[in-house]
């Protein structure tokens, strides 16, 4: 049987005090962040649902772009079966516009992909880990101390 002395029991527990001290300390720092990020929430869900309105806005305008591209397609047809359309000039001039709206139309779609992919990436990486850290703070791991 070892013998503690009252000396070393007196060190023992400022010890303890000096690190209940930096445990409180922690947690008040803790607890701010955690308010902080619920007070965040909102905003995370505003900015998910900003992004599923970009891609329904970005779906609309290709399919509107995919219907003015049918169009010059099939008037384009018509004028080689030998039909002489009446806007043949501006059908001719219009494919300049055409080419333009396609080059805007490829770029958006690639921002927008860029977007989404940073956007999901770090979301994939976040939510799991919070599933993953909630859990594991639910599980009986270590004997906790009673007071």
């Amino acid at each position: 049987m070892s013998r503690t002395s009252h000396i070393e029991m007196h060190r023992e527990h400022a010890t303890w005090r000096a690190e209940d001290n930096l445990w409180r300390d922690e947690l008040a720092i803790w607890e701010r962040e955690i308010d902080q990020a619920i007070e965040d929430v909102p905003r995370l869900e505003k900015t998910l649902r900003d992004h599923a309105e970009t891609l329904r806005q970005h779906a609309a305008s290709i399919r509107l772009y995919e219907q003015e591209a049918a169009y010059h397609e099939h008037e384009l047809a018509s004028y080689e079966q030998g039909e002489a359309p009446s806007d043949l000039v501006q059908l001719a001039q219009s494919h300049q516009r055409e080419a333009k709206k396609h080059a805007d139309q490829y770029k958006a779609h690639d921002e927008i992909k860029k977007r989404r992919h940073v956007l999901m990436t770090k979301w994939r990486l976040l939510f799991p880990a919070l599933v993953e850290a909630e859990g594991a703070e639910s599980r009986p791991s270590e004997k906790r101390v009673q007071t």
